[in-house]
């Protein structure tokens, strides 16, 4: 999936479509339009900064300390619930801010 903006599309159709134009010039316009935000790149970094924290956690438990294991793993979670919203696009109003504190706290 890839997000486009809606401001330049808008400015697009001012400037390019007519009364007499058809349907495949819409869906030109719309293909050709830049992607604003690429959700997978997004996905894909937060997917390689999580496996560095979880590579590091191995490394902890061999050679660091409780704490730093904590927070490697920590991390991991954190890396873990923004990937889960990323994916979900921040529309998901089951899985909101408040049920995510309840279950750190349980």
């Amino acid at each position: 999936m890839r997000l486009i903006d809606a401001d330049k599309l808008m400015q697009d159709i001012r400037n390019t479509i007519t009364e007499q134009s058809s349907t495949i010039d819409w869906l030109n316009l719309i293909n050709r339009q830049p992607t604003a935000y690429d959700v997978d790149a997004v996905v894909k970094q937060l997917e390689e900064e999580k496996n560095l924290h979880k590579r590091m956690i191995k490394y902890e438990q061999k050679n660091g300390t409780v704490t730093e294991e904590f927070q490697a793993r920590r991390a991991v979670e954190v890396l873990e619930r923004a990937i889960e919203i990323v994916k979900g696009g921040g529309v998901d109003g089951e899985n909101g801010r408040e049920e995510n504190i309840t279950r750190v706290f349980q």
